[in-house]
């Protein structure tokens, strides 16, 4: 056995997601790839956008064994139960796109797949469906028992953490306190050295009013 795959959850099904991922096989990638999809959706969204890629339907099992350099597009399935229409938001289709997610953080937590890489989805469709939910960092969280899920965006050497994710703006005051950016900053400079590398990572506190304080009178 190689090198443990990838996993990608496809998105939201009437948005881009499912286009993303058939441009994989495009492309030269240095680590294997499986897709959480309905295989009926890629197939014709490939049609539609004249993409020329085999689906191969895949079970768990099977999934720690797809190669570096398959040509294919390997699919883990999970179907959606409406009819598909790129740009219609159906919520009938949001408990299984749930469902595609609990089955790919599974999978990194039995070992199957070395990391989760998420295609975009819509909040709202699946507040719609009666199912409450604010983003993937939170959803990630409460699969994993994750306590504390800290946001990190990368471009080139920045990196930026975010104290708070997905909250109305007139909320964040409230949130913020001492303990938390203490809290939110040791996760931070953990990960910066074990995963990024950095020995002595140098960290800046961006202020959240931008006269970040006036001496205190702020």
């Amino acid at each position: 056995m190689g090198r443990r795959p990838l996993v990608i959850t496809a998105g939201e099904p009437a948005g881009i997601g499912p286009e993303l991922c058939l441009s994989l096989a495009r492309e030269s990638l240095p680590a294997p790839v499986v897709i959480v999809s309905d295989p009926g959706l890629l197939r014709e969204r490939a049609r539609e956008a004249g993409i020329d890629v085999e689906i191969n339907e895949i079970d768990l099992a099977a999934a720690g064994d797809v190669e570096v350099g398959d040509p294919r597009l390997n699919v883990l399935a999970v179907r959606f139960p409406a009819a598909v229409r790129a740009g219609r938001l159906d919520p009938a289709n949001a408990p299984a796109l749930l469902d595609g997610l609990r089955v790919a953080v599974q999978g990194c937590l039995d070992g199957t797949f070395a990391a989760l890489v998420t295609a975009p989805l819509q909040k709202s469709v699946i507040n719609d469906a009666g199912i409450p939910f604010s983003g993937h960092t939170e959803f990630l969280a409460e699969l994993t028992g994750t306590a504390l899920p800290v946001m990190l965006l990368a471009a080139g050497d920045l990196r930026v953490a975010l104290a708070t994710t997905h909250l109305p703006l007139r909320d964040v005051p409230d949130r913020l306190s001492k303990a938390l950016l203490r809290d939110v900053l040791g996760i931070l400079v953990q990960d910066l050295r074990t995963k990024f590398g950095i020995e002595d990572p140098q960290v800046l506190v961006c202020g959240l009013n931008p006269h970040a304080g006036e001496g205190g009178h702020l």
